[in-house]
């Protein structure tokens, strides 16, 4: 099947991350650990919490792979590679033009998201990530500046010394892995390469990545480990075919605007970042983390950008960013105990800004020092008075800074220094009550904080700078039932959340971004979510929510937040037959309801549903292991919109999703 190369990599990759996560002989009763770092039952857990399980093979290249299906989420992939994932957690971070806001990023324990909290998940090495916990609702308000959610990687821990090489390979795209561990008794020593190359998917989108992580981890103590890690990523050339008009994409979805080879559009990032963390364990569980890194960036937009009063058609940014946290648990009684620490964080990043000469760099139009740091301290408490009712609950407050030092400030170029702080509090409660061994029923209550990024302070809608834009603060409810026995595992949840000052896109003009409070949001929504182990070679996984997320006063009023979808439902089918070779059969099929495009819902994304295969086998002779797999997405070649670009001022709103196409890889493991 590999000779098909003009159909095999970038479905294969979709579908199968998804239908190896859990093999069909598991049980459905797992236990998660928590964004709290605190063990605990799913059935008695009082929040929604999903947790995903990654397959040790496949094609990822795109988060948004990895976080299909949890309900709630909706994630976008644009199937464009200079553009980060959109992703969203029941509205929260919908309004995002680029990298992702609104949710709170983590991976080890150890912060992805900046303080204004924007974050990217681009960066990651996939491939070496374990599980991926998602927490929705009130109680994820504890957990940061915009932590509408939390989304918790954990990285992929070797159980014995193993050295494994990979290739996939599709009409688009080749991709190549390395994987060395070393592990004895007190520790464990992991080093994993991996290049992935594009062609992309439409003219102008060719891309290549290349990564490095090594982790190390070291049993200090039988209650006392230390693991540190060190990613390096570098994207040479991501080049951008840019985003259509609703009626370009209608005439032709696989066309590319003139401007992006008249200006060259494309993105460079490097990325480097080094943490270490002491975890200990027993009777008074602590963890300590630090963490420094940099981000450099060079983009070239699709205009020139000549003006003096803008900001150029050529970004070059470097970040430098570090940061210390740590948290403590202890027992006050014999059914309670609590959680305390806090965090310091701070990001400084030069920016620049010149024209974009169709291709060239030309003369400088934005020259600034951008500082945010963030200071915070939290409790969080559980109080089980008896086996079946659970409480948990706390406090968490944020001390945000803003600095911006503007040094171009030439001509009619205003100067666009300043300052502002946030100070912010957050706080929720949430109860569990397990009613039997099978059922149990939660509900939980919060207030939240989302403050604007340093992105969305750049600019004000009537010039200079934006430190009027204020924080959006929200109010979230949610209620739901959880049940499971030795086959089946449902959960269901309501919930509704009331947002004032929330923070969109007032206009977008010449490359410069503005962004404004509106009064007051609402959002109204049902998750669901049913694992059913039909036999032992039979599983099958629904899940879905619906959303109903508005805006309540002024013009707007009625009006859908954009960029959020009413309705999305996934459904997926696994048959593992007896045979004497292993193998996983699976299919799935993913409807997502149209997509708003602006404030005003002039036009929107239409409804698209569209189904994926896979198959996969594994087999092991002595020391050796083969892994094999195969997968077909977007099987009936379906044309939609993987993403939209909210409130697009040039009307070009509308992402492009990839069509049918097939995948191939194996795995050769030597294990000792």
């Amino acid at each position: 099947m590999l000779c098909l190369k003009p159909l095999a990599t970038a479905s294969l990759l979709a579908v199968f991350f998804n239908s190896s996560a859990i093999s069909a002989d598991e049980s459905v009763e797992i236990i998660v650990v928590t964004a709290t770092s605190e063990r605990q039952s799913w059935l008695t857990s009082p929040a929604s919490v999903d947790i995903s399980d990654i397959p040790q093979s496949g094609l990822l290249f795109d988060s948004a792979q990895l976080l299909q299906g949890i309900p709630g989420v909706q994630a976008d992939s644009r199937a464009n590679f200079a553009q980060d994932t959109r992703l969203s957690v029941r509205g929260f971070g919908s309004r995002s033009p680029f990298g992702i806001r609104g949710i709170y990023l983590q991976q080890d324990g150890i912060p992805l998201s900046a303080p204004d909290g924007q974050g990217q998940l681009a960066s990651v090495l996939l491939d070496n990530v374990q599980s991926i916990e998602v927490l929705r609702g009130p109680l994820a308000v504890l957990y940061g500046n915009g932590a509408g959610a939390v989304i918790s990687l954990s990285s992929r821990q070797p159980s014995q010394s193993t050295l494994a090489t990979s290739i996939a390979m599709s009409e688009h795209h080749q991709q190549q892995q390395i994987n060395l561990a070393a592990v004895d008794d007190k520790q464990s020593l992991q080093l994993a390469l991996k290049q992935f190359k594009t062609d992309g998917y439409r003219p102008h989108s060719s891309a290549e990545k290349d990564q490095l992580q090594i982790n190390w981890h070291r049993q200090l103590a039988n209650t006392l480990q230390l693991h540190l890690r060190y990613d390096w990523s570098y994207d040479p050339y991501l080049q951008d075919p840019l985003s259509l008009s609703p009626a370009q994409w209608r005439e032709d979805s696989r066309q590319t605007l003139a401007a992006a080879e008249l200006f060259d559009t494309e993105k460079s990032v490097k990325q480097r970042q080094a943490s270490v963390s002491l975890t200990g364990e027993g009777d008074s569980p602590f963890q300590v983390g630090l963490w420094q890194g940099q981000r450099d960036i060079n983009q070239r937009l699709p205009f020139p950008g000549s003006a003096i009063t803008s900001s150029g058609g050529e970004v070059l940014l470097n970040r430098q960013y570090h940061g210390l946290k740590g948290q403590y648990q202890f027992t006050l009684s014999d059914n309670i105990n609590a959680v305390i620490g806090g965090s310091a964080v701070q990001t400084d990043d030069r920016r620049f800004g010149f024209i974009n000469n169709f291709g060239q760099r030309g003369d400088l139009r934005r020259d600034e020092d951008n500082q945010a740091r963030n200071i915070d301290g939290f409790i969080r408490l559980n109080y089980q008075p008896t086996a079946a009712v659970n409480w948990h609950g706390g406090w968490r407050y944020s001390d945000l800074a803003y600095q911006i030092t503007d040094y171009f400030t030439e001509g009619e170029n205003p100067d666009d220094s300043g300052d502002r702080n946030y100070y912010q509090q957050a706080y929720a409660l949430g109860v569990s009550w397990q009613l039997n061994q099978q059922l149990a029923w939660f509900a939980s209550a919060g207030t939240g904080y989302e403050t604007p990024t340093l992105a969305e302070l750049a600019y004000s809608p009537t010039g200079g700078i934006n430190l009027q834009l204020a924080a959006s603060t929200n109010q979230q409810w949610e209620t739901g039932l959880k049940w499971q026995n030795n086959q089946q595992r449902l959960s269901l949840s309501v919930f509704t959340i009331a947002t004032d000052n929330e923070i969109i896109a007032q206009n977008s003009v010449g490359g410069r971004t503005s962004f404004a409070n509106v009064s007051e949001t609402s959002r109204l929504g049902l998750e669901w979510q049913w694992h059913y182990q039909l036999s032992a070679h039979w599983r099958s996984e629904l899940s879905g929510h619906m959303l109903q997320a508005e805006f309540d006063e002024g013009q707007r009023a009625g009006k859908q937040l954009p960029g959020v979808a009413a309705a999305e439902v996934q459904w997926q089918w696994r048959y593992s037959p007896r045979l004497a070779i292993p193998l996983q059969i699976s299919l799935q099929s993913h409807y997502r309801s149209k997509v708003y495009t602006d404030d005003n819902n002039s036009d929107a994304a239409p409804a698209a549903i569209y189904f994926s295969a896979a198959v996969n086998s594994q087999q092991q002779y002595q020391h050796w292991q083969f892994m094999q797999w195969l997968s077909l997405n977007n099987i009936t070649d379906k044309r939609y919109v993987g993403a939209v670009v909210v409130n697009q001022g040039n009307g070009r709103s509308f992402e492009p999703a990839a069509g049918r196409e097939l995948a191939a890889g194996v795995t050769v493991s030597y294990l000792w």
